[in-house]
């Protein structure tokens, strides 16, 4: 009982959070330099994609941006069975969806670019839902998300609001945690975007080096 509360405890430190964010970023950075301009991960961008081609009666286009969310939302689904069937084995869960994550990752990157990218997005979107859902702190206090930041930075202000205006020194020690994240996934797109460049379609595996470690250190 010792072992797996100080794992957890461990899951749950700033390092930890900082390597998923970036694993985030990177793969909403890939899906779009390499899969076809669409956002894998932050289903807001998809949604605003959906609509302009509607209005601008891209049908096909406007298909392409559907599938990430539907895609993230089958994710999200099972993603609550699974919370809710091993609720009492989060540990268990979380090697779990490291697992299949890693084996998407792997799949996606032997999909050559010649492939609809509608493949690719399918599978990406469906990882990084599993990822958001298994991962959701970085502290006893500290809610995250590791695929998009809109919330992270929301949540950023909001403690630098409260630790420089109100004297809160717990509020301070978040916002520094949120900015570390936020790096966190701009260092994860910078690096898609530069390894996209010279690996194309299999840059992404990078990202199983993340995964695996991160595996084997749990």
């Amino acid at each position: 009982m010792f072992r797996k509360k100080s794992v957890i405890d461990v899951i749950e430190k700033l390092g930890f959070a900082m390597m998923l964010t970036a694993v985030g970023g990177f793969m909403d950075a890939y899906s779009y330099v390499v899969r076809g301009k669409v956002f894998a991960t932050g289903q807001t961008g998809n949604f605003v994609l959906v609509c302009v081609h509607m209005m601008q009666k891209d049908y096909i286009q406007m298909f392409h941006a559907i599938v990430p969310i539907v895609s993230f939302w089958i994710g999200v689904f099972i993603s609550c069975h699974m919370l809710y069937y091993f609720r009492e084995r989060q540990l268990l869960l979380k090697h779990m969806t490291l697992v299949i994550e890693i084996l998407l990752v792997f799949i996606v990157g032997l999909i050559p670019c010649s492939y609809p990218d509608i493949i690719a997005n399918t599978l990406i979107s469906f990882a990084a839902s599993l990822q958001y859902c298994a991962f959701r702190k970085f502290s006893t206090n500290g809610n995250y998300a590791n695929i998009f930041c809109t919330g992270n930075m929301r949540s950023c202000a909001e403690n630098y609001y409260k630790g420089v205006v109100r004297k809160d020194k717990q509020s301070m020690k978040r916002a520094l945690g949120y900015t570390c994240i936020l790096i966190s996934f701009f260092i994860g797109a910078a690096s898609a975007a530069y390894e996209s460049k010279i690996f194309h379609a299999k840059s992404i595996w990078s990202l199983d080096i993340v995964l695996i470690g991160i595996l084997l250190f749990l």
